[in-house]
């Protein structure tokens, strides 16, 4: 499994915050981005923020939690991530956002929440790169693991394998030295972790925790 950062709470402002995780171990960075519209929460971005978030090394994926998506796209997309990924329920037009995705030289990623029929994501998983199984409810950090998470996670990468997919498969919520144990006897490719990481004073050595399970 690799680690993903998210620094949606974080004890040090951001700009430390983003210099503390590009010297950390952490694999990549997950930049969430709320709008107060499909979530309560909003995470408001300056073109400082953006611009030291496009000059950090580590490799991004972004997480919309928004509506009105492709204006989040063009905006999120100047950063260069590896990957974008939006919620299911915040558009009808999979297949459009799909591509829009793509032309912005980005792997298309979908985020479903505890709540999201599986179902329903099944036309478009030959499609995308990246499923990212929500284990909270989106829009609040420091949440706690919803147990249910594990089945969703095995049922999908039975799904995968039906389906000679190859979408990765990523878990975002309550990840910490308890839930990882868990997660690791499904074996998502990749976990999101947050407040356990940014929020501690040592950065290093809450991911070398982590790491000690993988």
């Amino acid at each position: 499994m690799k680690i993903s950062v998210s620094f949606l709470k974080a004890r040090y402002s951001f700009f430390k915050t983003l210099t503390f995780l590009e010297k950390s171990s952490a694999d990549y960075l997950h930049v969430d981005v709320m709008d107060g519209l499909f979530v309560n929460n909003r995470t408001p971005f300056s073109k400082e923020m953006l611009d030291a978030l496009k000059r950090n090394k580590k490799p991004k994926e972004v997480h919309l939690m928004t509506l009105h998506l492709k204006k989040f796209i063009d905006i999120f997309s100047y950063i260069e991530p590896e990957v974008i990924v939006y919620e299911f329920e915040a558009t009808t037009k999979h297949e459009e956002l799909i591509s829009y995705i793509k032309t912005k030289n980005c792997r298309v990623g979908i985020a479903i929440s505890p709540l999201t029929n599986l179902d329903y994501l099944l036309p478009y998983l030959t499609e995308i790169d990246m499923v990212l199984v929500m284990s909270v409810i989106p829009g609040y950090g420091g949440q706690k693991f919803i147990p249910d998470t594990l089945k969703r996670i095995e049922k999908l990468k039975k799904i995968r394998k039906e389906k000679k997919a190859n979408f990765l498969l990523h878990v975002d919520g309550g990840v910490n030295e308890s839930t990882i144990l868990d997660l690791k006897s499904v074996k998502p490719d990749r976990v999101v972790v947050g407040s356990y990481v940014c929020g501690a004073v040592d950065f290093d050595k809450q991911l070398e925790k982590l790491e000690e399970y993988l």
